[in-house]
């Protein structure tokens, strides 16, 4: 059970990163929140939250591909897992 524990410990170590992520990656790629937030179909908001991490947790799965795939970028890679590739 403390397995378990480490693991739930790591994931969310991993999810609260994704704001920076998300960050670097856009602009890694000279876009604004507003470029990104239209190309993935969501709200500049939307965008500013989760790069501010009041989003992170709770973020939605569709919400995580519609970055991920705007980004051109994998879902894990964004959420800080990449090890979970095969």
């Amino acid at each position: 059970m403390g397995n378990a524990i480490s693991q739930d410990e790591g994931f969310l170590a991993a999810i609260r990163g994704i704001g920076a992520r998300l960050k670097q990656a856009r602009r890694l790629r000279g876009w604004t929140q507003v470029e990104l937030a239209a190309r993935a179909g969501l709200s500049q908001n939307t965008i500013s939250l989760i790069e501010g991490d009041a989003r992170g947790g709770d973020l939605a799965v569709e919400t995580l591909w519609r970055l991920a795939w705007a980004l051109g970028t994998s879902m894990d890679m964004l959420a800080g897992m990449p090890d979970l590739r095969g």
